[in-house]
């Protein structure tokens, strides 16, 4: 897990650097608000309610005002996101419940492999059929009559 990369629109989340990027920049993001939304993601689409991240983020024997270490962790992700709580594109609050990554196009890839790239449906059929030996261009085999001059 911990080699992996999360990336949603122009950021990425490296877990292994403990750091959040966007178009390639580093986003200066604290270590709080940080892990919060590396947890966040873990459970994209679920709720994870204020009672789960004060349990993930906070021991029992810390003594703080967890309600508000919450309030502002969401708030610094949120500006370091850019997203609006009125209209979030990233994180949705459940009020009085708490909250969820709701990234459409939020996908994972560990360090190391190779972006997964995507073929088109013709691209696809002139492979198979040129590595089963058949001219993309004339998949019946018929041959061309020479034009006359």
């Amino acid at each position: 897990m911990l080699d992996k990369k999360v990336r949603f629109d122009e950021f990425e989340l490296d877990y292994a650097r403990f750091q959040l990027y966007r178009s390639g920049t580093s986003v200066r993001l604290e270590g709080l608000p940080l892990q919060l939304l590396m947890f966040l993601v873990e459970k994209r689409g679920q709720l994870v309610t204020r009672d789960q991240i004060a349990i993930e983020l906070w021991t029992k024997d810390v003594f703080v005002d967890v309600e508000q270490g919450i309030n502002t962790a969401i708030r610094k992700i949120r500006r370091a996101l850019g997203d609006d709580a009125d209209e979030p594109q990233y994180l949705q609050t459940v009020i009085g419940r708490g909250y969820r990554f709701v990234a459409p196009n939020a996908r994972e890839s560990a360090a190391g492999q190779p972006e997964p790239f995507t073929v088109s449906a013709e691209e696809l059929g002139r492979a198979i059929m040129t590595a089963a030996g058949l001219d993309p261009e004339n998949p019946k085999g018929i041959p061309k009559r020479p034009v006359d001059d």
